[in-house]
């Protein structure tokens, strides 16, 4: 494990399911949408911020992650990379 060598080495995360991911492929879309149509699925139609959204996406997604990554603060070395595919 990466704590247990004499230099830790740099442990890298990917982070993907941003709200409304992939909207127009409707391949690899996220399970967050920033407006939600009344059965439930993602309005991609819907105009306006993604407030909604992205405030479900920290609390309900990134928060967890952090939670976690927490325990090996100061441990190791951590870099996390959020959604590469939406550059």
């Amino acid at each position: 494990d990466a704590a247990a060598r004499s230099r830790p080495q740099l442990v890298t995360f990917i982070v993907y399911d941003l709200p409304n991911r992939d909207c127009h492929a409707k391949a690899s879309n996220g399970e967050i949408c920033c407006m939600y149509l009344p059965n439930g699925r993602c309005d991609y139609m819907a105009t306006g911020s993604c407030e909604t959204g992205l405030a479900e996406y920290k609390t309900e997604y990134i928060d967890r992650i952090v939670k976690v990554l927490q325990d090996y603060d100061g441990k190791v070395p951590i870099v996390v990379v959020i959604e590469p595919d939406s550059l």
